[in-house]
């Protein structure tokens, strides 16, 4: 005989979106509700424009700027043409043997030829002012002179291997401009009439940027702006912190605000291809509200192929935020070499939703996994033989426990919390050549299906640690916590609002 009973549970392993009108107060759930502002495309990129109000920490050290294009068509055109300025000055000196560290040296005759043209002979230090009285006498002059600012139409059709130098000055002034705003320098407006000459040499500017890095154009007597190059990107350096990432080949990632695992998602660089999601139906605009992010073109490679990180994050309570970080997490790889002449998806995404359809190349190195999948302790072995192990304790794990807290005091006051809650997160990032990490997107409901050898070393104890961490840890503080790290909680003053708070740091020993 079997005998029911109506059984209230402690604790429910829900699916997305359960209605929290049918639980008790002291039922506990991994669910949080409105977390959109940070799992989605579109909240994380505004949520963190907000860091500025929360803490000393500029968003874009740890996260790829990004527009949301519907809305802000005009701020992505800018920065793709600024962005294309700076990849030329790279250009310049990466062609002609140089690089950013090298020392200064006094310019040859051919040099010296240039800096009468261009008038930079001081480098970024001149005044906007004296940039504008430059810009009048040259125009004034450039009928006598042999290197002259652009025309409207930059480059001879009949020489499509050949651009001329030109490009290099437009890409000099534009940088120099925006150092000026930056720096405050045009309150007065004296920089107006270069901004015009410029904003009239845009379209002609890419056109010729484009032959250059996608077809392989080589810029006319581009070694006599080494040193104007050189200066105005050491000047740009400070100010830019996504300057070295950059690249040269203007690379965004388009994505789709609302999807996950890599659905919809797909790399352009060129300006018009990208416009074209925000001209088409308003109606197909407005419902996926399309991120362009900009891609991480000079990311860390591992025998050739690109790689991420899924690191696993458990929040327990929103007022006061308490943020558990997971000791173990997983990479992810490529099927194909790495190569930036190719924006295929299978080149450039790592989502394993994506890279399990697909055959690994044939010619990749014998290193690197069959299942496109190394645990974290295989990425340190890694690392230890290249030299670097001190990089995972100095860089990798500070620069992401950095990102996540951010993130979350952002993310705080966008939420409905309730006490007897918790969820884990899957957050996502990628690393530059020096080992920064740069965080891509947080996953709601992340994947941990043991679909793969690592996923099946990993999960059960990162479900078993988690229990100890929400049942355990709430009836006796000092008890085992397996794999988990308590890196940030808040400690409310009396009497206070959700948020007035003081920030408490933890660190285990």
């Amino acid at each position: 005989m079997t005998l029911w009973y109506d059984v209230q549970p402690n604790l429910i392993w829900s699916r997305p979106y359960f209605n929290f009108r049918d639980l008790n107060e002291d039922q506990m759930i991994n669910n949080f509700d409105c977390t959109r502002c940070f799992t989605t495309k579109v909240g994380l990129c505004l949520s963190l424009r907000e860091l500025p109000w929360f803490a000393k920490e500029d968003p874009h050290t740890f996260y790829p700027r990004c527009h949301i294009l519907a809305e802000e068509r005009q701020e992505f055109i800018d920065d793709y043409r600024l962005t294309a300025a700076r990849s030329i000055l790279k250009w310049v000196l990466r062609v002609n043997g140089k690089s950013l560290r090298d020392e200064e040296v006094i310019p040859e005759e051919s040099e010296k030829e240039a800096s009468t043209a261009m008038c930079l002979t001081d480098g970024v230090s001149r005044t906007a002012t004296r940039v504008r009285k430059w810009f009048l006498r040259i125009r004034r002059k450039r009928k006598s002179t042999s290197v002259s600012l652009p025309d409207a139409k930059m480059s001879d059709p009949g020489h499509e291997r050949t651009v001329p130098n030109d490009i290099i000055v437009t890409a000099l002034l534009a940088c120099k401009m925006h150092l000026d705003t930056l720096e405050h320098k045009n309150i007065d407006g004296d920089l107006e009439p270069v901004e015009a000459q410029v904003a009239a040499r845009w379209k002609a500017f890419l056109r010729d940027y484009y032959k250059v890095v996608r077809d392989g154009a080589h810029i006319q007597n581009s070694e006599m702006y080494v040193e104007h190059c050189r200066s105005i990107l050491r000047k740009l350096e400070p100010v830019t912190p996504q300057l070295d990432i950059d690249g040269e080949k203007n690379i965004w990632i388009l994505k789709p605000g609302f999807s996950s695992r890599g659905r919809g998602i797909y790399c352009e660089n060129r300006m018009k291809h990208i416009l074209r999601l925000v001209d088409s139906d308003p109606e197909v605009i407005l419902s996926e509200r399309w991120v362009a992010q900009k891609y991480v073109e000079r990311p860390l490679l591992i025998h050739e192929a690109k790689i991420d990180l899924r690191q696993h994050f458990l929040i327990t309570d929103w007022n006061p935020l308490t943020i558990w970080f997971y000791k173990d997490s997983f990479i992810r790889f490529s099927s194909q070499p790495f190569t930036l002449e190719k924006l295929d998806r299978a080149i450039h995404l790592c989502n394993n939703a994506i890279q399990r359809k697909l055959e690994n190349a044939p010619n990749r190195h014998p290193d690197l996994p069959e299942e496109n999948m190394w645990h974290s302790d295989e990425f340190k072995a890694y690392l230890r033989t290249i030299g670097k192990e001190y990089v995972w304790d100095s860089v990798i794990i500070p620069g992401m426990k950095k990102a996540l807290i951010h993130t979350m005091q952002v993310s705080q006051d966008k939420t409905d919390y309730r006490k007897n809650s918790f969820d884990l997160f899957g957050a996502d990032f990628m690393f530059g050549e020096n080992f920064q990490p740069w965080l891509l997107e947080i996953n709601y409901k992340p994947d941990i299906k043991q679909d793969t050898s690592v996923m099946e070393i990993l999960v059960p104890p990162l479900l078993e640690d988690l229990l100890r961490v929400v049942i355990d840890y709430k009836n006796d503080p000092n008890c085992d916590v397996g794999g988990f790290e308590l890196i940030y909680k808040q400690v409310r003053a009396l009497g206070n609002s959700h948020n007035v708070c003081i920030t408490l740091f933890i660190k285990r020993h």
